[in-house]
């Protein structure tokens, strides 16, 4: 015969009695499912509103024919629209201009549609009530997008002034769209006006098709795959959606696991909170099962003590973490400042499903955490748990689980990565944490037989009960243990990034002035003032670079053709090189390939591959790979020569000038903005500027794992306060003793300071070698899988100092307060044994 379960003895009381601890660990799991879940839902409603977006942007569009930067000739649109199976179709030629901000040109996408045919598509790119329908056709006209006049402050009616290729015109707001497209503010106008004003004439980038009735589209892209301009796309509105979404995927992914570690250390809070806890319930969970209850009915209420804990957090964790996510979205936008998508900021939609989700990652979280500790009290056998020290027993001091643990965490990191996402090294930072619930308690033997006894009672009490007790050490440091090396990789990691970014824009930053004709690519420096400029008495040097995109890759996004001014026989003058061959004589001409477009191609040094450009496929021999952090989706340098030989362009976006000796820098732009006035719209900067200025916009793309990093050690100080404040409470008796042998109060409190610093110091210094180790394999695996990018190694010192002290600081405090309730009531112990 057996017992039910008295669920008010073996639950609600036990943490009740430990009200405290089981707030924090309700806080921790509330934190973590707030963050993880505000992430997902950002990610998720990025990718759904830009692919959305670019379904009604569509219209009834079948498939959509489109190329980068210059594109294609009309002549195009004449055949597709004259073809076999296609009903209607609809050119555009979209380009930039530039509109004055805060006296600054700023680059502002400009799109010119052909109205009828876009109406025939049902697209939303013309506004529905028009008091003068024939002003579309206005070279003077322009119709905004509403987040384009609510930026600009324009109203119907108003007038803007707008660079069109560098020449300034006045253009009229005569509507405004019926819904924002996914890049947020743009301008459309007539597309005939847009070849006129932009010198396009010619020429189109998109055509958008309605085929025929029970024409298949995939049989229509395999029938013209082959026979499309060099460097275009065809494909339907949800392809384009999938190539924007993967293009971002391994950055959503990133994040998605970092704020999934604040749950995951919410999961150690609990194990710390329940181990410490099954410690103090010991003796009547053993009167119980002397009573008739069962093991699987121990291990239940261990396991339902966890879900009391683990409930409550998800309860207030789903309506935080919603509100985290409306904020981030009003805003960061949906790419959380990271720059891959650009639409308008957007409102926060319900997802019941994903909600669900975390709900049972919090619950799974819950259970993970009280499962060791129920399987542990459910193995202790009566007779012992009756007994003194009996907390000592199964306190997961086992070695072994520990290396077996470590040995597949070794195996994890070597498994490959899956569409560009590193699972493997994901799992393998799992396993190391895991790994170390079974090894704190061992090291802190080990450690305890290794270092020297203090000489001093006190700091010989103090020493004696770290080594005599390792139960207890894991059960305190395995939550501040956790946190502390997810703070210390997380750290490492983002401070190695910004400083390797540093160091490349020092190596490659040579010259003394940058100039920068305007932040998009619309913005041109002419061939005239480029040769005018170079030619300046000032200037002893010049580099021009001209930029523009180019489809190299199917299904990836464009990367960045860079047209430099380079050096054949010396490429390291503006390129960091870390791989090349010599350059031939004979043969196509060379090019050098950034680290990731690399890594994304899976291109050989030697190899010729074809460069799209103007409609005409170039070939290039790749003779060496550099490094570049500024294009995420990789870049592709060639000489300007070679690029004004294919294009008769001899345009630039920028120029880099060196200066004569002698001259200072303050007085060469002076003397620059004096002789050539357009530049004081223009950017004339100097390296330190442009490092500052990056290193501004890498804070801001960082800002939201900044943000995890922030609550990673706000749950470190969680599990300080939980693990140490019970630790005391475990120790009454032992105090009780102390008092009764003659020690003073003042002497229990300084054994106890030396504990703490004692205690927090091994868990502060094995916590930073895990989160060493942990950087490592975010440093060398993670981000070369997910962005093929690698870099240096430099942990930011002074930062993990401060948050080790931060620990230590909170782990003598957490002691203290706590040892004033526990001595207050050491008398009243002795009484009652």
């Amino acid at each position: 015969m057996s017992l039910h379960i008295p669920w008010r003895a073996a639950v609600w009381r036990p943490l009740r009695q430990r009200s405290g601890a089981a707030a924090l660990a309700i806080l921790g799991v509330a934190l973590g499912v707030a963050l993880g879940l505000a992430v997902a839902l950002i990610n998720l409603q990025a990718v759904q509103d830009f692919a959305g977006g670019l379904r009604r942007l569509a219209g009834e569009a079948d498939l959509v024919l489109q190329a980068p930067g210059k594109g294609f000739s009309e002549d195009w649109y004449r055949r597709l629209a004259t073809a076999q199976g296609v009903q209607v179709a609809a050119p555009q030629l979209r380009v930039y201009g530039e509109i004055r901000v805060d006296g600054a040109w700023q680059s502002f996408p400009v799109w010119g549609i052909a109205p009828f045919a876009s109406i025939r598509l049902g697209q939303p790119l013309v506004p529905t009530q028009l008091a003068h329908p024939e002003a579309l056709f206005d070279p003077h006209s322009i119709v905004l997008s509403p987040a384009a006049a609510k930026q600009f402050h324009l109203r119907v009616g108003e007038t803007m002034t707008l660079r069109a290729a560098g020449v300034t015109r006045s253009f009229r707001v005569i509507g405004l769209l019926p819904v924002d497209p996914p890049q947020g503010a743009v301008g459309v106008v007539d597309i005939a006006s847009a070849q006129w004003l932009w010198g396009r004439i010619g020429w189109l980038n998109r055509v958008d098709l309605r085929l025929a009735p029970g024409v298949d589209p995939a049989g229509f892209q395999r029938q013209w795959q082959d026979r499309l301009p060099p460097g275009s796309s065809l494909e339907t509105p949800q392809q384009q959606g999938t190539v924007a979404a993967r293009a971002s995927r391994a950055y959503r992914a990133n994040l998605l696991v970092l704020s999934l570690v604040a749950l995951f250390t919410g999961a150690f809070l609990i194990y710390a909170t329940l181990a410490l806890g099954v410690v103090r319930q010991r003796r009547s969970l053993a009167v119980l099962r002397v009573l008739g209850l069962r093991r699987r009915e121990i291990l239940a209420s261990v396991l339902a003590q966890g879900l009391a804990l683990g409930l409550p957090g998800i309860v207030l964790g789903i309506p935080l973490g919603n509100l985290a996510a409306a904020t981030a979205l009003a805003r960061l936008g949906g790419d959380l400042g990271a720059g891959y998508f650009s639409a308008s900021h957007q409102a926060l939609r319900g997802h019941p499903l994903l909600w669900l989700a975390f709900a049972g990652a919090g619950i799974a979280a819950a259970l993970l955490g009280a499962g060791l500790p129920a399987w542990q009290a459910s193995r202790t056998t009566v007779v012992r748990a009756l007994g003194q020290g009996s907390e000592e027993d199964e306190a997961g001091q086992k070695l072994l689980p520990g290396l077996i643990l470590l040995i597949l965490a070794a195996l994890s990191a070597a498994i490959p990565p899956l569409g560009g996402i590193p699972y493997g090294a994901y799992l393998a930072i799992a396993i190391l944490l895991f790994a170390t619930l079974f090894l704190i308690g061992p090291l802190a033997r080990l450690l305890g037989r290794i270092l020297p006894v203090p000489e001093g009672a006190l700091g010989r009490l103090a020493f004696l009960q770290m080594r005599g007790t390792p139960g207890r050490v894991a059960h305190s440091l395995s939550a501040i243990v956790v946190a502390f090396s997810l703070v210390v990789a997380m750290a490492i990691m983002v401070g190695s990034f910004r400083d390797s970014v540093a160091d490349w824009l020092v190596d490659i930053l040579r010259a003394d002035l940058y100039l920068q004709a305007g932040s998009g690519p619309g913005a041109r420096i002419s061939g005239e003032r480029v040769a005018a400029i170079c030619s300046d008495s000032v200037v002893r040097q010049c580099s021009p670079m001209r930029r523009l995109q180019v489809n190299l890759l199917p299904g990836h996004p464009p990367v960045e053709l860079l047209a430099r001014g380079l050096d054949t026989a010396d490429p390291g003058r503006e390129l960091q090189i870390l791989r090349a061959i010599p350059a031939a004589q004979v043969g196509p001409p060379p090019a050098w390939i950034s680290e990731i477009l690399a890594g994304i191609s899976h291109w050989r040094l030697g190899e010729i591959v074809h460069i799209p450009v103007d409609g005409r496929a170039h070939a290039v021999r790749i003779v060496g790979i550099y490094r570049d952090y500024a294009y995420q989706q990789g870049a592709i340098s060639i000489p300007i020569e070679v690029y004004r030989r294919w294009t008769g362009d001899d345009s630039a976006n920028g120029l880099a000038l060196w200066l004569r000796p002698g001259i200072s820098v303050v007085n060469a732009q002076a003397q620059l903005i004096q002789r050539f006035p357009e530049l004081r719209q223009w950017q004339l900067e100097t390296p330190r500027a442009i490092r500052a200025e990056s290193l501004r916009i890498f804070d801001r793309s960082f800002a939201a794992t900044y943000a995890l990093e922030a609550v990673a050690i706000v749950i470190g100080l969680l599990g300080v306060a939980n693990g140490f404040g019970a630790q005391i409470l475990l120790r009454q008796r032992e105090f009780a003793l102390f008092r009764t042998i003659g020690l003073r109060r003042r002497d229990v409190v300084g054994l106890l300071l030396r504990e703490s610093l004692l205690l927090s110091s091994f868990g502060v210094a094995l916590g930073g070698a895990l989160g060493f180790a942990i950087s490592l394999l975010l440093i060398d695996l993670v981000n070369p899988q997910s962005f093929h990018w690698h870099m240096g190694f430099h942990p930011p010192w002074s930062n993990l100092l401060l948050v080790a002290a931060a620990l230590m600081l909170a782990s003598v405090v957490t002691m203290l307060l706590s040892a004033r309730k526990a001595l207050s009531s050491a008398l009243t112990v002795v009484r009652d044994e």
